[in-house]
């Protein structure tokens, strides 16, 4: 499979998951737009217009669900792509309670969605919109489950269910791109898991296929029809995951082309730029992103100047711009209303940089502050440690 290549020119989608009007598609289409724009407020709007205007439709309903499965994600931070992609420091991140307004939102949409997908297909079994919706819909709660309240195996139950629907859908319907969104999510990351999980999965029936993930990811990236801008950005995390930098930086790159505001994008794109030892394109990209936090702050913060200049400083460190990383961790403690756990960090790396520098006693007085905040608990330890051997940089760092 030849992975690494840039993706083919966008082919036009071939069939269409929700049955829906013209002008209702229109809507649909500028309300992913705004989504993508982070703008969730006049996406769940203009979302919740076409569920008003289509009351048959299960997938218009299955869209709103994943709005809000986004805009919560987003809230508690979890959209970066490094947390999927290395998959112990997702697992040890710390999840804040959901908005309960939000999870009720959430929550009674995919009960809409479910309930008009049934009505459809005890009328028509076939029907690609009610099939499209019960795996859309059942993949948001897979996600949900998994990375909103850490249940694991629980979200993994919930992903059969998604594929199963979403499988029959593609056999019934094969022209439907944007069905490669569930079905490929499942595939790689069931393929991803260690070789000891797959073997207990396999015998409840649950198995995956990282090669074939990736073949579903790109099909609908390239004919999906609501669903493109989003095969996209798991296809770059996927490839960051693969190590295939390259390609992954490619299509983070036509993402910014195409959502220049947005910040996650440039954001993932400047840390890719680290990975690849390009310093001077991810410093001048980190001074983009800084101008528009600030000019254009989310709600909810998303992404705040602490993050960008925490990221910056580690390039820097990187590229061994030691007394540049030192002012960038300043700039870290002068964001009003800095996130704990970004301050928390900032204070650990510079605790490493006096530590190359052989200045013990200011490394020492960053790794107690570290300790005081209890902001992070993999922070926390990692400064106990350092408090009784100093950091030494691994070679190669």
């Amino acid at each position: 499979m030849a992975l690494p290549g840039p993706l083919a020119p966008p082919q036009a989608p071939t069939g269409s998951a929700a049955r829906v009007s013209p002008e209702s598609k229109q809507k649909l289409h500028r309300a992913f737009e705004r989504l993508y724009h982070l703008d969730f407020a006049q996406a769940s709007a203009l979302f919740r217009e076409v569920v008003h205007a289509e009351p048959e439709s299960a997938a218009a309903r299955a869209f709103l669900a994943s709005a809000f499965l986004y805009e919560t994600l987003a809230r508690q931070g979890t959209l970066q792509s490094q947390l999927f992609v290395t998959s112990g420091e997702f697992l040890r991140q710390p999840r804040l309670p959901p908005d309960a307004e939000l999870e009720r939102s959430f929550r009674q949409a995919v009960e809409e969605a479910q309930r008009v997908a049934r009505q459809r297909l005890e009328k028509h079994p076939d029907d690609a919109d009610g099939l499209f919706a019960l795996g859309l819909s059942y993949g948001a709660l897979a996600n949900y489950a998994s990375g909103v309240e850490a249940r694991y195996l629980y979200g993994l139950r919930l992903g059969e269910k998604a594929f199963e629907h979403t499988q029959r859908l593609r056999r019934l319907h094969p022209g439907i791109g944007d069905a490669g969104i569930v079905l490929g999510v499942h595939d790689y990351v069931l393929g991803s898991l260690p070789r000891l999980h797959r073997f207990f999965l396999f015998f409840v029936g649950a198995r995956g296929d990282r090669d074939r993930g990736m073949q579903y990811l790109e099909g609908a990236a390239q004919r999906g029809e609501y669903l493109r801008t989003y095969a996209r950005v798991l296809l770059a995390v996927a490839r960051i995951r693969e190590g295939q930098l390259d390609a992954a930086a490619s299509l983070l790159e036509s993402l910014r082309g195409d959502y220049p505001n947005n910040p996650l994008i440039l954001f993932e794109l400047a840390r890719l730029y680290r990975q690849q030892q390009r310093y001077r394109p991810a410093t001048q990209l980190y001074q983009e992103l800084l101008a528009i936090v600030i000019a254009h702050p989310t709600n909810p913060r998303i992404l705040g100047p602490e993050d960008v200049w925490l990221e910056r400083a580690r390039s820097e460190v990187a590229a061994r711009e030691l007394d540049a990383a030192l002012e960038s961790l300043r700039q870290v403690e002068q964001v009003a209303d800095a996130d704990r756990r970004m301050l928390t960090w900032a204070l650990l790396e510079r605790g490493r940089i006096h530590d190359q520098r052989g200045e013990r006693g200011a490394a020492l007085e960053a790794y107690e502050k570290v300790i005081r905040l209890a902001a992070d608990a993999e922070a926390r330890r990692l400064a106990a440690a350092y408090k009784k051997h100093a950091y030494v940089r691994a070679p190669g760092r």
